[in-house]
């Protein structure tokens, strides 16, 4: 039998092979925008469009987002890499929105006015697994980029992704 610690060292290791989208999730509204980047987000159904995110109980947007119940994927591009770093602790509150092109949704969730795409979703439901709180929310509307340029997390570092 594989040791705990053994199984999950070894989990970590082949969950960096599983490539994804970097998102910033983003919730509050005006003075107390809130936001983390995110590798653990996962459509969940198309009819009704739902998406699943995963957060860190210990991350500073987790209460946010509880009482908030609505959030924004922000799918990133290529020409987001530097709001990784802001956005997985560079910078604190709302000085992470000070660097990106960050607009107010009709009801003032922040979106970045050119991610590859942006999804503004209310929270249905929410499950306690572990460390995290997944986050199921029903998508309300999109906004798509023309560009599909998606910034790619891969083995610990950025890459792109090309068509085949």
């Amino acid at each position: 039998m594989i040791s705990s610690s053994t199984l999950s060292d070894d989990f970590k290791h082949a969950m960096r092979r599983l490539a994804t989208t970097i998102a910033i999730v983003t919730t509050g509204t005006g003075e107390h925008w809130s936001g983390m980047a995110a590798t653990a987000v996962t459509s969940v159904t198309s009819d009704p469009p739902t998406i699943l995110v995963a957060v860190n109980r210990t991350a500073s947007m987790s209460p946010i987002l509880q009482a908030e119940q609505r959030f924004c994927v922000n799918l990133l591009a290529e020409r987001h890499c530097d709001l990784v770093k802001i956005f997985s602790g560079g910078k604190k509150g709302l000085e992470r929105f000070e660097t990106g092109g960050w607009i107010a949704s009709e009801d003032g969730l922040p979106v970045l006015s050119d991610a590859v795409a942006s999804l503004i979703c209310t929270t249905q439901m929410t499950l306690g697994v572990a460390t995290h709180t997944l986050f199921i929310g029903q998508v309300q509307s999109i906004v798509n980029h023309p560009a599909i340029d998606p910034l790619i997390w891969v083995d610990g570092s950025f890459a792109s992704a090309s068509r085949l």
